[in-house]
């Protein structure tokens, strides 16, 4: 019979462990709550360009076609990420809570993959300084904050684009909700990490393997002998108690007589 390797004993799941378990399935439902927000204004906003294109019939299709993709890759650059993010956070949430290391690895990939997102979008727009600031050199009379072209000619706005806007903009509840909702989400992954990231949430996801004395040594009182896993054990251990040496008794042949032979044990009979 060979010993199972035996599981070391997880200890009793920490406070941090749970409070991060809940901060999760919070930052889960913020998440859900944007991609809501995303998708409400989206559909405002194709609203609004239904109302345009009904103000203006001979709009040209390319205008009508190009706000329409705009708006959608709008609503997507931001509600795919999130929706990717509170899926992943979701889908690691119970093993989180049940110990597994693998779960606790995954949440830090998520929180630092969320992290360099934050900061590619708030670089986006630095990155744009070097192009105007190389546009200006090679054209000394462009100027990147007027409304009027580099040619001096006036820029006229299409008639559809002109009813569109002028429709108005988001209220600033919807840009307010929306950036509250995004610091909502770091903050509540940030603290996920650190309280995960604690030494006794440590211990509860690695569990060691107590302290054994060494094979061959006496076993603590009221415990059986101390085994290496792998290790072959005998089903019947009397089998192999110390027993006295004997010789095995011989009888000698019969005789002519027909009387048995002396019985020897080990020495011969001397007449």
């Amino acid at each position: 019979m060979i010993l199972p390797d035996a599981e070391p004993p997880r200890p009793a799941r920490p406070t941090v462990v749970t409070v991060a378990f809940w901060l999760q399935l919070a930052a889960v439902v913020v998440l859900l709550g944007l991609i809501g927000l995303v998708v409400a204004e989206a559909v405002h906003y194709d609203g609004q360009i239904d109302r345009a294109l009904r103000l203006v019939p001979d709009a040209d299709p390319m205008e009508v076609s190009d706000e329409r993709m705009s708006n959608i890759f709008m609503a997507a650059s931001i509600g795919v990420p999130a929706l990717l993010l509170a899926g992943w956070l979701a889908a690691t949430a119970l093993p989180v809570r049940r110990g597994s290391n693998t779960g606790r690895i995954l949440v830090f990939v998520a929180a630092g993959a969320q992290l360099l997102l934050c900061l590619a979008q708030g670089c986006s727009g630095v990155f744009l300084i070097p192009l105007a600031l190389a546009a200006g050199a090679t054209d000394p009379g462009f100027d990147p904050s007027g409304d009027v072209p580099p040619d001096g000619a006036d820029w006229q706005e299409s008639k559809f684009l002109h009813t569109l806007y002028s429709q108005g903009d988001p209220p600033d509840v919807v840009f307010a909700a929306g950036g509250i909702a995004v610091l909502a989400v770091l903050a509540l992954t940030a603290t996920v990490v650190l309280l995960l990231a604690l030494p006794q949430a440590n211990r509860y996801f690695k569990p060691r393997h107590p302290a054994s004395p060494a094979f061959g040594h006496p076993a603590p009182m009221g415990y059986g002998p101390v085994v290496p896993p792998g290790y072959m054990i005998c089903p019947d251990p009397a089998l192999h108690l110390a027993h006295p040496h004997t010789e095995p008794e011989t009888t000698a042949p019969t005789g002519p007589g027909g009387s048995a032979g002396a019985t020897t044990s080990g020495t011969e009979s001397v007449d």
